[in-house]
């Protein structure tokens, strides 16, 4: 018989599924997909878990961002000096660089942002599939051994009653030799009475009266 599953309960010292779920914001089949890395045994059934654990399934929740460039700052404090030199009430006129550096650091974000949300959808979507053909196939190996099992018993109890019917009939080829068979009668066919008349008869023709 396999062994019971760990069902970890929440402690002082553990999160609740529920809470590390609010903790990276994903769906509880996502976080049990990603607690299959570090908890193959029990990642289905699991109650809580530690923080230890939730470090190293970190990184499936956490999508690394593009590095901003280090020359950003410079351009940046560039652009904040020249907007100082200008009088109030003269508009301030972009220069190319702040153009760029506007654009550069304005569209990343944006696509970031569609891309990301998209991915994390795809990825939500594939992980509910994942996690709903493994809840299949292990309802198909249950539903599969247990027909098994049903067919293994059915088979023994045929059997056993296949080896008991042949002592069955056994005994009753015993018994049934044992019966002796009924023995012909030799029919009588002599006429006793007329037989001793004829014996007389040819007696008294033999004797001298």
């Amino acid at each position: 018989m396999a062994a019971r599953k760990r069902t970890t309960a929440p402690t002082a010292d553990t999160v609740s599924i529920h809470d590390a779920c609010l903790k990276y914001m994903t769906t509880e089949q996502s976080l049990r997909l990603a607690l299959s890395h570090v908890r193959p045994d029990d990642f289905d059934t699991v109650k809580a878990v530690s923080e230890a654990d939730l470090e190293a399934i970190a990184s499936h929740f956490q999508p690394q961002l593009p590095a901003i460039p280090q020359n950003n700052e410079a351009l940046t404090q560039q652009a904040l000096a020249a907007a100082t030199e200008h009088p109030q009430n003269t508009p301030i006129v972009p220069s190319v660089s702040q153009q760029q550096l506007t654009n550069s650091t304005q569209s990343p974000k944006s696509t970031l942002g569609l891309s990301l949300v998209e991915q994390l959808a795809k990825q939500a979507s594939e992980e509910i599939t994942a996690v709903d053909a493994i809840a299949q196939v292990k309802n198909q190996l249950i539903l599969n051994n247990l027909a098994v099992r049903n067919a293994e018993l059915v088979e023994g109890i045929n059997q056993h009653w296949q080896h008991q019917k042949q002592g069955y009939l056994g005994a009753i080829r015993d018994l049934a030799g044992l019966a002796q068979q009924k023995p012909e009668v030799t029919p009588d066919e002599t006429d006793f009475t007329q037989e001793i008349e004829g014996i007389i008869t040819e007696l008294g023709k033999k004797l001298i009266v």
